[in-house]
């Protein structure tokens, strides 16, 4: 009788929990004029609580639910570099290799021909390679001819047709941290060229059936196109679609059939393509919360999760970018969040990672502690002001208040 009377209580308890959280994102939703938004914690390697509210589709008035698919813009890395490291699991991959010995052709900055440009340097931005004014034309021509896309070797090589010579940082490999996306596009195609598998299709077997995720990389990949949110920004004070704006039809797919594997991984967008719901997201973190556990299975291994956790390149004002927010030392695709985020808005003494997301108006943040086991995941579809960073320097002034929010109702419980 005790049991089922503190059973009743702890529902009641969680149900008024609930209640007050979902009244709080409605709010913060409203205050920062957010056009839709996904909130998932995780505690104990569990999913603790989810919250929706807003659209997802602002023309056809659809709201933001359970089932609702963003593209999550640069989490996507972290995905896929957890994905990637299978192959490192399977001897398949070394990190410390020169990358252009998978790609099929010499990777050097014209700089320091001498510097090895290795794997790892790609997933921690640090080979010296940059977004030049090559980049937007190769990637257009890329996506606009999925069927027979050009070669990375005519954006990094020069005399090639996209190459230009701020494709390359004057600094050597491994010296300089500056965020560049094609990383991630030639960290897909050595994907494909390792695998003889296309990246969707990699990624698919690797990490999403086995997770029981049904995401894609690629819109064409996306079986509930309905549930995808479309991704707003602002102009001229109206709410204008950025990207995804389907109307719940997929009315002209790409042809990708003509793509031979290993041209150009960049056709799926591996930098940031990776359409999913929140909830779905949390798989992954619970992967990495369990290291490379899901449900009790062995998907990556422990040594390859820590490996990515770990701090492999430490950021100071000299070696790197000025990103704003985020700003801490790198793990693989991952950003470790400095220690003053701990204490100001984060729990006292916890150690916080993961990767945010910023593309066409959506904006994501996706941290957790993976020895606490406790995180959350934000995704918003659009916002109607700017963008400011909070006092804790690591967050905006919305994620802090969503973070507040969490720790306020009981459902971001790190032991420290």
């Amino acid at each position: 009788m005790k049991k089922t009377v503190l059973a009743i209580i702890m529902a009641i308890t969680l149900q008024s929990m609930n209640g007050q959280m979902q009244q709080a994102i409605e709010r913060i939703a409203g205050e920062y004029g957010l056009m839709g938004l996904s909130v998932v914690a995780v505690n104990d390697g569990m999913i603790a609580g989810e919250w929706y509210t807003g659209l997802r589709d602002y023309d056809r008035n659809l709201p933001v639910d359970e089932n609702t698919k963003f593209r999550i813009a640069s989490i996507s890395k972290f995905v896929m570099t957890t994905a990637m490291m299978k192959l490192c699991d399977q001897k398949r991959l070394d990190l410390e290799a020169d990358a252009g010995d998978y790609l099929g052709f010499r990777l050097r900055n014209p700089n320091h021909p001498e510097k090895t440009v290795t794997v790892r340097m790609l997933l921690l931005h640090t080979g010296s390679l940059n977004e030049g004014t090559g980049y937007d034309p190769f990637l257009m021509a890329t996506y606009n001819n999925v069927g027979n896309p050009p070669s990375f070797s005519e954006l990094f090589v020069p005399g090639g047709k996209y190459y230009t010579e701020d494709m390359w940082r004057k600094e050597a490999p491994g010296e300089y941290y500056t965020y560049c996306n094609a990383n991630f596009g030639l960290a897909g195609t050595i994907i494909e060229r390792i695998t003889g598998q296309r990246f969707e299709e990699y990624i698919q077997q690797t990490l999403f059936i086995p997770l029981g995720i049904n995401g894609s990389y690629i819109a064409e990949g996306v079986t509930d196109i309905n549930n995808l949110a479309v991704i707003y920004g602002r102009k001229e004070g109206k709410w204008t679609p950025g990207t995804d704006d389907y109307k719940g039809m997929m009315s002209s797919p790409r042809d990708f059939s003509g793509y031979v594997t290993g041209t150009n991984g960049a056709v799926f967008s591996p930098q940031g393509g990776l359409r999913i719901s929140a909830a779905e997201l949390a798989r992954i973190m619970i992967l990495h919360m369990n290291k490379g556990k899901y449900d009790g299975r062995r998907i990556i291994s422990g040594k390859s999760i820590r490996l990515m956790h770990s701090a492999q390149f430490i950021s100071t004002p000299a070696n790197s970018d000025n990103e704003g927010v985020r700003a801490g030392n790198r793990g693989l695709s991952v950003q470790i969040l400095p220690e003053s985020a701990s204490g100001t808005i984060l729990p006292e003494g916890s150690h916080f990672l993961g990767h945010s997301g910023s593309a066409y108006g959506l904006v994501s943040a996706f941290f957790f502690d993976p020895k606490e086991k406790c995180g959350f995941i934000f995704i918003t579809n659009g916002i109607a002001g700017e963008r400011e960073a909070g006092p804790s320097g690591s967050f905006y002034s919305f994620e802090e208040d969503l973070i507040r929010a969490l720790r306020d109702n009981g459902f971001l419980t790190c032991k420290k």
